[in-house]
């Protein structure tokens, strides 16, 4: 499959995309920070739409605060205050006051990818973790998103470090159904099977309480409207305006954890994983007027992600689950989105 030249990075660097093709779904990926830039799903006629937030082009992506659906890491949401790790404190760059927020300087969102392997139906992209925000030792990182004929992206993450060190790895796309540019997905059915959240403080960081959803605003243990459950979460007192919460996932090892559904298209979405945990944002913070693709323009809520993951700030949880890769040990996770009608 030939590779197809997307612009450049801010230091000059090309920038790669592929096109992968599968079950009547359409997925573009570009190498940099391994961004799915397109999903096309077809509706009920057939007819496709372009369901992830994004921008047109590198000027865009490059720009910062733009919603993308990239690679996170070394480790996606947040640590607070650094951590200690074989005896050995770290202190990182910090982004969001005293919280390293989605790895800090060294997120991945904004690396440019090599592309290992690309075909019709797969690209394998890699790059090399130096420890910039001040993570311990080297990571080798590889994704490889699948997409197959019954429409579902895979996508496996792997990553092998030099010392001992926290690992979590995401993606952040944005969802819409409707497609995205269609305005708030207030209209969209979401269930997550998840029975508790990890409770949070006004900083988002989890206290080391989980919660019961049952009988609250965070229930979607059965479907669920996001326009009234968002609007439900704000009446509640929530600072967040909207939904940024972690959800612990019913289960252990790959199972579906989440379905999504457009009513009006017929779009429906279903997620996977292997890991413990999911945070559902609902695009609380996007600015009026963001410009988006094909002349389209977000506002909040306009999207919703899914961002499969180790709790936040783990590092300073002993009882939650994960999150440590170890020097020389291939650490492995995979996620998987399938796109249908119904």
């Amino acid at each position: 499959m030939a590779l197809v030249n997307f612009g450049k990075t801010p230091d000059g660097d090309p920038v790669w995309m592929a096109e992968l093709n599968g079950g009547g779904v359409t997925v573009e990926v570009i190498s940099f920070g391994a961004t799915v830039h397109r999903i096309l799903a077809p509706d009920r006629s057939g007819k496709k739409a372009d369901v992830v937030l994004g921008r047109d082009d590198m000027d865009g992506y490059a720009s910062r605060g733009a919603p993308s659906a990239a690679v996170i890491g070394r480790v996606a949401n947040r640590i607070k205050n650094g951590f200690s790790l074989n005896g050995k404190k770290y202190v990182l760059d910090a982004n969001d006051q005293n919280i390293t927020l989605h790895g800090g300087r060294g997120n991945y969102a904004r690396r440019n990818f090599a592309v290992v392997e690309a075909t019709d139906s797969l690209v394998r992209l890699a790059t090399r973790d130096h420890g910039e925000a001040g993570f311990p030792g080297e990571v080798s990182v590889e994704v490889c998103y699948t997409l197959s004929d019954d429409g579902t992206l895979l996508l496996n993450y792997t990553a092998i470090p030099t010392m001992d060190t926290p690992i979590n790895l995401t993606n952040h796309i944005y969802f819409n159904l409707a497609g995205q540019d269609s305005g708030p997905v207030y209209g969209q059915t979401l269930k997550i099977n998840a029975d508790f959240i990890t409770q949070s403080d006004a900083q988002n960081i989890p206290t080391g309480e989980v919660l019961k959803v049952k009988k609250t605003p965070f229930d979607f243990t059965k479907p669920r409207n996001l326009g009234d459950a968002i609007k439900e979460v704000i009446a509640s007192g929530n600072i967040h305006n909207g939904f940024d919460i972690n959800y612990v996932l019913n289960g252990e090892g790959w199972r579906k954890i989440a379905e999504a559904y457009d009513e009006a298209s017929g779009r429906a979405l279903e997620a996977y994983t292997d890991l413990p945990g999911v945070q559902l944002y609902t695009a609380n913070f996007i600015r009026e007027g963001t410009k988006g693709k094909g002349g389209a323009t977000y506002q909040c809520h306009a999207g919703f992600c899914l961002e499969t993951q180790f709790f936040p700030d783990t590092i300073h949880k002993p009882h939650f689950p994960g999150g440590i890769a170890y020097a020389g040990e291939a650490f492995s996770t995979a996620t998987a989105y399938k796109f249908f009608v119904k």
